[in-house]
C-alpha cells in the first residue's frame, strides 16, 4: 500500500466553489482508477504559526507503486488537477509505503 499525500496553498482569488470542485473531482477518482482505494480531504486545522501557508490537505492510498504511477497520466486526475490548480497555487507532495 502505497499514501500519496498533498498538501495545498487556497489562492487568495480562489471561492469556497472552487475548493469544492476541486475536493469533488478528487473525491470522484475513486472507483474510476485502478488501484486507488481512498480518499480523504480537510482544512488545515494545525495552528497558524505550523501550517507554512498550506490551507488544505488530502491523502489517497494505492494498492502498490504501479497504481501510483499509472494514476498521474491518468485522462480523469488530469482533469483534477485542473481543477486543483484553479483553486490552489501550489502544493508539497509526500509518498511513502504503508
Amino acid at each position: 500500500m502505497i499514501r500519496h499525500i498533498l498538501l495545498l496553498k487556497q489562492r487568495a482569488t480562489a471561492t469556497a466553489e472552487a475548493v469544492d470542485a476541486a475536493r469533488a473531482a478528487l473525491a470522484a477518482l475513486v472507483g474510476p482508477i485502478p488501484g486507488l482505494v481512498n480518499f480523504h480531504w480537510g482544512p488545515n486545522d494545525a495552528p497558524a504559526e505550523r501550517q507554512a501557508g498550506y490551507t488544505h490537505g488530502f491523502s489517497m492510498d494505492f494498492v502498490d507503486q504501479p497504481s501510483l504511477d499509472a494514476y498521474a497520466p491518468h485522462p480523469q486526475h488530469q482533469a483534477a488537477v485542473a481543477k486543483v490548480r484553479e483553486a490552489f497555487e501550489a502544493t508539497a507532495v509526500c509518498d511513502f509505503a504503508l
